[in-house]
This record gives structure tokens, C-alpha cells and sequence, in this order.
């Protein structure tokens, strides 16, 4: 009758507007996600510009290095010459000289020591006694470096309170922090080796990290990560709430809708001929409704696009942080090589002007 079909298009049309209200928070939460991607993508691409700068500029620095230890390397050269035309045939002086650089570099190295926070603990494995023997402490830096003068690794683990601790952060390690290998090379090559010893293992080390206990703001330091992880976790939370609301307007407010026939079904999903079936209103309520359903599929698509440029931003700021770590170590090396080349080369410079 008449008022039944009345009925059915005000109970359409109430269910409709719902659909309506739910479609519309739906995109209001999408925008705000977008404008956030956005944001975090700008921000994104300007860190890795600054590092890829950063990295442009050790690319530099590095090449200057090298240039200035070419002609060190040419200078000590000119100086052997300058040695030989003199009469100093016996290279007295060129003895003299490097062995007062020697002793100036072995203070410098020793002074720098006093720097160092982090070293290797090496062992090697004696197949005749069956038992692991110290090898020494080299730097991580450059494992060519001896410090074993720094600490006693044996005095240390017995300390409750020491300041050098076996960093077990490390992959590939034992319980006690080891990690085994043939030969320290493939340990230097790959950085790690296994978390146990094999048939074949016939060296091994383990990371030492000095903590400074003593600096009082440490206690403040560990109180604002506390509260950084602490933020980190709500914002997982919130963003978990926030992608709830990303979806399609929920199917139970919008399949109830009844047709204007004797007959009630919902109104998604039902076929061409069914649509007919409804009311004009309540036709047009539904046309829209499939618009703005589209409207949030389209957002949706933009975010996860969005999400995916950031996971790769994400990953290529690793690899540039990972390469500038290594133009670093580069470069330290460099530095060293070049000042100690440096101070040889000067020494014999003075030893020369001695006559």
C-alpha cells in the first residue's frame, strides 16, 4: 500500500543517511592520513638528499686524503734521493729519523688509547693443548692495531662493576659473547662468524664496549628513551586504531535497506535489476553512496602507495647510513695512514736540516 511504501523509503533513507555519515568520517580519516604520508615522505626525501650530500662530501675528503698521502708517498721518495746525494750512504740519518717517528706515533697511539670504546678480544685455538690461548686486543677499527695494554679481558669479567662489558648485541655469537672462524681475514671479511665452534674453527673473538659510569646524565639519558619508546608505542597503537577506520562503510548499515516492492533486501551488491526495484530516493541515496565507496577505495590505493614510497625511503636510508659508516671507517684509516706518513716524513725533514 501507499503508506508502506512511504515507510520503506523513510527507513531507506534513514539507513542511507548513516551509510552517508560513517562514509564521510571514513574519508575525513583518510585525508589526515594522506596529509600525514605526505608530510613524512618530504621529510623522508630531504634526510636522504642531506645524506647522500654528507656522503658526496666524504667522497671528497677521502680523495683529498689520498692525494695528500701520494705526495708524502713522493716526498719520503725525493728524500731518500736528497739521503743518497748527501753521502749518507748508509741511511744512518733515514734510521734515526723513522725511529724518532716511531716512538712520536707509539705516544700518539698510546694517548688516543685513553679514546678507544670499543675493541676485539682475540683468541686462538692451540690444537696440541686443546685449549683456547689469548691473542691479544686490536681495535675494531682497525684490527691491525694492537691495544693490548688497555685492560686485562680476564681481570674484567671477573669485576661486578666494570666498565668494559662484552657487547652481546652481535649476531653470529655463543652465550659468551664469541663468535668462531677459521682465520681472523674471513672474520674481518664477514663481520661475524658462527655462534659455535666447528672442526674447522681455529680463531675467535668477541666485542668489549666501555660504558662510561660515571657521567651523570646518563640517568637522564636513559629516562628520555624510556619516554621516546614510550611514545613509539602509543603512536603503533593509535596508527592501529587509525587504520580501523580505513575501509568500506560497514555492510550491516547498508544491507537492512528495504525496496519499495513487496519484498526487503539489502541495497550493496544486489544486481542491476534490483536497483531498479528501489524508489527514486532511495536509487539515488544508493548511487552516491557506491560514488563516495569508490571515493575511499581511491584513498586507500593512495595511501598504500604512499606507505610503500616510505618503506623504500626507509630502506635506502639504511644502505646510505650503512655506506657512510663505511666512508667513515675509509677515511678514519686514511687520516691515520696519512698523519703517520706525515710525522716519518717530518722527522727525516729535520734530521736533513741537521747537516
Amino acid at each position: 500500500t501507499f503508506n508502506t511504501m512511504v515507510d520503506r523509503t523513510e527507513s531507506n533513507l534513514k539507513k542511507l543517511n548513516e551509510a552517508s555519515d560513517i562514509q564521510s568520517k571514513t574519508k575525513e580519516a583518510i585525508w589526515r592520513i594522506q596529509q600525514q604520508t605526505a608530510e613524512a615522505e618530504g621529510v623522508g626525501n630531504e634526510t636522504l638528499q642531506e645524506l647522500r650530500r654528507q656522503g658526496h662530501q666524504m667522497d671528497d675528503i677521502n680523495a683529498e686524503l689520498q692525494s695528500v698521502s701520494s705526495k708524502l708517498d713522493q716526498s719520503a721518495a725525493l728524500q731518500t734521493r736528497f739521503d743518497r746525494w748527501a753521502g749518507n750512504w748508509l741511511g744512518g740519518k733515514k734510521s734515526a729519523a723513522i725511529k724518532e717517528a716511531a716512538a712520536e706515533i707509539a705516544l700518539r697511539n698510546k694517548e688516543d688509547h685513553s679514546k678507544v670504546k670499543e675493541v676485539f678480544q682475540h683468541e686462538k685455538y692451540d690444537s696440541i693443548g686443546r685449549v683456547w690461548k689469548s691473542y691479544g686486543l686490536v681495535l675494531c677499527t682497525d684490527t691491525s692495531a694492537s691495544v693490548d695494554d688497555l685492560f686485562d679481558p680476564a681481570v674484567q669479567e671477573k669485576m661486578e662493576k666494570s666498565s668494559w662489558v662484552v657487547d652481546y648485541s652481535l649476531s653470529g655469537i655463543d652465550p659468551d659473547g664469541w663468535t668462531y672462524a677459521y682465520d681472523f681475514s674471513s672474520l674481518n671479511k664477514s663481520g661475524a662468524g658462527e655462534s659455535s665452534p666447528g672442526w674447522n674453527s681455529y680463531v675467535r673473538r668477541r666485542k668489549w664496549r666501555y660504558i662510561d659510569k660515571s657521567n651523570a646524565g646518563s640517568q637522564a639519558l636513559n629516562e628520555v628513551k624510556d619516554r621516546q619508546n614510550e611514545r613509539i608505542t602509543k603512536a603503533a597503537a593509535n596508527a592501529s586504531k587509525q587504520g580501523e577506520k580505513i575501509g568500506y562503510v560497514p555492510r550491516n548499515k547498508s544491507t537492512n535497506l528495504k525496496e519499495s516492492g513487496l519484498t526487503s533486501a539489502g541495497l550493496m551488491g544486489r544486481s542491476k535489476a534490483a536497483d531498479q526495484q528501489l524508489d527514486a530516493t532511495s536509487a539515488a541515496g544508493l548511487a552516491r553512496l557506491k560514488a563516495e565507496d569508490a571515493e575511499i577505495d581511491a584513498g586507500i590505493d593512495s595511501i598504500s602507495k604512499s606507505l610503500d614510497n616510505l618503506a623504500n625511503i626507509a630502506t635506502t636510508i639504511k644502505d646510505e647510513t650503512l655506506s657512510q659508516q663505511s666512508k667513515l671507517d675509509k677515511m678514519e684509516q686514511n687520516m691515520s695512514t696519512t698523519t703517520e706518513k706525515q710525522t716519518v716524513v717530518n722527522a727525516r725533514q729535520r734530521y736533513l736540516l741537521k747537516g
